[in-house]
């Protein structure tokens, strides 16, 4: 009977969909898209703007990754404005109906969306309007001393690190409004004005903000191409200059003599980084280093970042450490930035398991050690499988004598996998574990904030947590003191992480390996478990950061401004940001890694391994 029922039901649904199919050519279920600083869609829908997170049985990035291979640059403009097209090539025609699941504040909601006419008519009126506005490439002195004291404003009212730098904010925007006001020219420029309040925001110190000119055409700058005719490397905190050999993925050095580079236009390495690539300068020390050669690199774009046209003419020194030699070099248009086999294979790891491919995730060692790569920090929702595949995977751990979880080159994002690990690698003994500290900024202190539950983060009395959780709270509370004060009357209740053990949970050591490029969530992962008396963190310094941010644009200039709302605190007091989690057990990269893409990180501590 009840199969009889299931199946009527199913046959009604399926008579009704098919009553419902869609006839129009041009329709969308939004009245508007624009899109994020990650080229990700928000989506108008009944007036309210949301992050789109699925369409039907397709996820956002299934959409968006076949717009990318199928339109190539027009792939934004055909996403918004020609859906049923996309859908259509894509195998599943549409029908009248569509269930959309949106996001909002950290919220997501499921929905049944309508494609019609009149609604693609007014994502394409969107559209041309923003088009029209691409033109504003300049304002009044006015206009921009107006933007300049709300992005003072902005960062006085919600920026969350601006409470911990020594950094004199208001002496700069000052100063940059007596520049603008007291220069010859008619107008000020957008870029000039968005690269000098990124060099202002950089200072504070928050590497989740940024600012922006979504309007920026590169067309329009010869120069911004530009790059080196060399490739970079950091090697013991020196940089090597490096060019491509025949063999696919390696290099040698530009000149064996003399491998380092001293200074580019008579400007030591060291101090070109520091004074140019501003971006990173509030950086731990090694991720300072491979992210500003990475920004020199591009030596075009990085002048035009900081309002300065490019000499014809570049002087390089390279050395040996005891002697020197000078080379002029002319700039060039092709892409030579370093990439190491590691972080190519890593990257393509990535890409696979993202699309439900989890053979690379994990494999054993010799020695039988378990080796977990985790490229990025994957949304259980946004790849279907893998929480089945890693519960599949952790319960078998018992059978290795120790583990190592690869978070190098880990750029972050969710924190799901903090959480399944949580429950195999913390102790018994040590559970409930407080990981993770941290303060919204907020009037509110009161509030219940889903943009910090949805990072694991809750206010002491929150019902998320038991008497137990409460009580590692005050054990945790006795000792923990933030490295620096700050006027806690402008932020939140403190938000803890409180991660506990599983069944089972792994009773061997374990090993973290990170580099200078595990950023945000991946860093936040190995800052939760340093500590713990089976845990050590190997490798290099993380980047650490770790954000909660808010977008908003200026009212005249349009550039759109990234700010963070949150302060992120390790067990040790420390901010991620500018601190990164510092390892237990060192391994520098070394020559033959950077050059031929050797692991001697990951040897060399197999090695340690399997020697104890």
């Amino acid at each position: 009977m009840k199969s009889y029922f299931s199946l009527l039901m199913f046959l009604l649904f399926t008579s009704v969909s098919l009553g419902q199919t869609l006839n129009l050519e041009k329709a969308s279920p939004f009245t508007a898209v624009k899109w994020t600083d990650e080229d990700q869609p928000m989506v108008k829908f009944k007036d309210e703007w949301f992050t789109l997170v699925k369409l039907d049985n397709h996820t956002t990035k299934e959409l968006l990754d076949f717009c990318k291979k199928e339109f190539d640059d027009k792939w934004q403009k055909r996403f918004s404005e020609d859906l049923i097209e996309v859908l259509t090539k894509m195998g599943t025609p549409p029908s009248q109906k569509v269930a959309l699941v949106l996001e909002k504040d950290s919220n997501q909601i499921q929905v049944t969306g309508t494609y019609s006419l009149e609604n693609r008519q007014k994502v394409y009126l969107y559209n041309q309007e923003r088009r029209k506005r691409k033109a504003l490439k300049n304002m009044t002195y006015s206009q921009a001393v107006e933007d300049i004291d709300q992005f003072y404003g902005i960062l006085q009212g919600k920026s969350s690190y601006i409470h911990l730098t020594d950094y004199d904010m208001k002496t700069a925007i000052d100063s940059l409004k007596a520049r603008i006001i007291s220069t010859s020219m008619d107008s000020v420029g957008i870029n000039y004005l968005t690269h000098e309040l990124a060099k202002i925001m950089a200072e504070i110190g928050d590497r989740h903000s940024s600012v922006k000119n979504e309007w920026f055409e590169r067309k329009n700058h010869a120069t911004h191409n530009l790059q080196l005719p060399f490739s970079m490397a950091p090697l013991n905190n020196k940089t090597i200059a490096l060019r491509a050999t025949e063999v696919d993925g390696n290099y040698e050095y530009l000149h064996g003599d003399f491998p380092f580079v001293r200074s580019i236009n008579g400007i030591p390495m060291e101090v070109f980084i520091d004074s140019m690539a501003y971006r990173s300068r509030k950086a731990p020390k090694q991720a300072k280093l491979s992210r500003g050669l990475l920004e020199v690199q591009q030596l075009g774009d990085l002048y035009f970042k900081n309002n300065l046209e490019p000499p014809a003419k570049i002087e390089t020194v390279f050395t040996n450490g005891q002697t020197d030699i000078t080379e002029t070099i002319n700039l060039v248009n092709t892409p030579l930035g370093y990439e190491s086999h590691i972080e190519r294979n890593i990257h393509h790891n990535g890409m696979d398991i993202a699309k439900g491919n989890f053979q690379g995730i994990f494999k054993l060692l010799k020695g039988d050690i378990g080796y977990f790569s985790i490229p990025q920090m994957f949304s259980f929702d946004d790849v279907p499988g893998l929480e089945a595949h890693l519960d599949s995977v952790l319960g078998n751990l018992p059978n290795t004598k120790a583990l190592i979880v690869d978070l190098r080159f880990n750029p972050g994002g969710t924190r799901d996998l903090i959480q399944k690990f949580a429950g195999h690698i913390i102790p018994e003994s040590h559970s409930p574990w407080v990981a993770n500290v941290a303060y919204l900024r907020t009037n509110k202190r009161e509030t219940v904030h889903s943009s910090m539950s949805n990072r694991l983060l809750y206010t002491y009395d929150s019902n998320h947590f038991d008497d137990l959780d409460r009580k590692a709270i005050d054990e945790f509370s006795k000792s923990f003191a933030t490295e620096r004060g700050f006027d806690s009357s402008k932020f939140s209740q403190p938000h803890y992480m409180v991660l506990k053990s599983g069944a089972p949970d792994y009773k061997h050591p374990i090993y973290i390996l990170v580099n200078e490029h595990s950023f945000s969530a991946a860093s936040v992962f190995a800052s939760a478990f340093k500590g713990l008396p089976n845990v050590n963190i190997v490798g290099v310094t993380t980047d650490g950061s770790s954000g909660n941010s808010k977008r908003i644009h200026l009212k005249n200039s349009n550039i759109r401004l990234r700010v963070s709302t949150m302060l992120s605190f390790q067990r040790n007091g420390k901010t991620l940001d500018g601190n990164g989690t510092e390892p237990d057990m060192p391994i520098p990269v070394k020559v033959e890694q950077a050059l031929h893409g050797t692991d001697v990180q990951l040897h060399q501590l197999m090695e340690t391994i399997n020697d104890m």
